[in-house]
């Protein structure tokens, strides 16, 4: 948000027209078609979002979609491993007890068979034993014989059924990891959802701060058409920084450039601002001092950019101190060079100072006029 200080810090400018120089009006306008154009810009950046919150939209439905169809078939295949298991505890049981009574009848049989073996009589001599006997053999082979049969079904049935089972767990392990995989991929878009949403918010908000500057600067424009109808400076000016004076003001304040002068990449969107001025860093409270003599035009609160002082220097020529922390001097107050103006606050950011040079009321690059360190 603050990137965009140098766009509508062109409002400062308008409360120092006082000149009425119809100059003046012509790059206050061209200024705001500048504004108006950062916010087209804006616009398409917003809704190049928009378009990627509708893809990313699209994709989170297709997931959750995936998601209810695989835990679906996972419900499935747990109610067929259940089944499975059912049926393979039955045929065990059977098989069981066919084993069981396959032996008994198995042992009863040899038994008889022995017995068989040893009758001293032929049929001949009993024939009537003789056949009950034989037919209690092949009654018995009979049983032994049937349990056997049930007993080896049964392990059949149980062999297909571990089988079937070992499958639907294969199956049920493979489905569990697609889920798995298919939720880490919704939590992922899910986070590039909302940070294309917070940065749509972003540009949201730079654009609503870029129209209502857009308006401010219109209605200023509007003031200076009325001032120039009716009041004159009558105050006698300093001299002008002038263009021959390159290279020969002092720093505002003793500091690095963190910010220049210029195009320079907004840090949260894929985008570009231009800088119409530069910002220093400093030590806590350090003190800010004016380039040149002067007449204060603008001492005050703006917005959310903090107290801000323009001094003019006469024929449209202009410094401009921001993101200060107090004010030393008022509306109206002559200052000479190198007077103490302000002073920066402390803590991360708030001990750095925005500085604006604007020549011919055209904002410059600063560094071209201040002293080489």
């Amino acid at each position: 948000m603050k990137k965009i200080f140098i766009l509508i810090v062109l409002l400062f400018c308008s409360f120092v027209s006082l000149s009425g120089q119809s100059e003046d009006i012509k790059v206050q306008s061209k200024k705001l078609s500048e504004i108006k154009k950062s916010i087209k810009e804006k616009e398409r950046e917003k809704n190049k979002l928009i378009r990627q919150e509708r893809i990313f939209k699209e994709e989170l439905t297709s997931i959750n979609g995936s998601i209810g169809k695989t835990e679906k078939k996972l419900a499935k295949i747990l109610v067929n491993i259940k089944t499975t298991q059912y049926n393979l505890d039955n045929f065990s049981k059977v098989y069981n007890a066919s084993s069981s009574r396959s032996a008994v009848w198995n042992h009863v049989l040899l038994d008889d068979i022995k017995l068989f073996n040893k009758m001293t009589f032929s049929y001949e001599q009993n024939p009537v034993e003789y056949k009950i006997r034989r037919k209690s053999l092949e009654y018995k082979k009979e049983n032994f014989e049937k349990e056997k049969k049930l007993a080896m079904i049964s392990a059949a049935s149980m062999k297909r059924c571990e089988r079937s089972k070992k499958d639907l767990l294969n199956l049920q392990l493979k489905e569990s990891k697609l889920v798995e995989r298919y939720k880490n991929m919704l939590k992922e878009k899910k986070e590039l959802s909302d940070i294309i949403l917070n940065r749509r918010f972003t540009a949201e908000r730079e654009i609503r701060t870029l129209s209502e500057s857009a308006k401010a600067l219109q209605r200023l424009i509007d003031k200076i058409n009325e001032v120039n109808k009716r009041k004159r400076t009558a105050a006698v000016r300093p001299p002008a920084v002038r263009s021959g004076r390159k290279k020969s003001l002092p720093w505002p304040v003793d500091g690095k450039v963190v910010l220049g002068f210029g195009r320079n990449k907004h840090p949260d969107l894929d985008t570009y601002v231009i800088s119409n001025g530069i910002k220093i860093e400093a030590a806590d409270f350090s003190q800010v001092k004016s380039v040149e003599s002067g007449i204060v035009v603008f001492a005050g609160q703006f917005r959310s950019y903090g107290k801000v002082i323009i001094i003019d220097h006469s024929d449209l020529n202009f410094s401009i101190y921001g993101l200060l922390g107090k004010m030393f001097v008022k509306l109206e107050q002559k200052v000479s060079k190198g007077a103490v103006i302000a002073e920066l606050g402390s803590g991360e950011e708030n001990n750095v100072l925005y500085f604006e040079i604007r020549h011919n009321n055209t904002p410059v690059d600063p560094i071209l006029w201040l002293q080489a360190k």
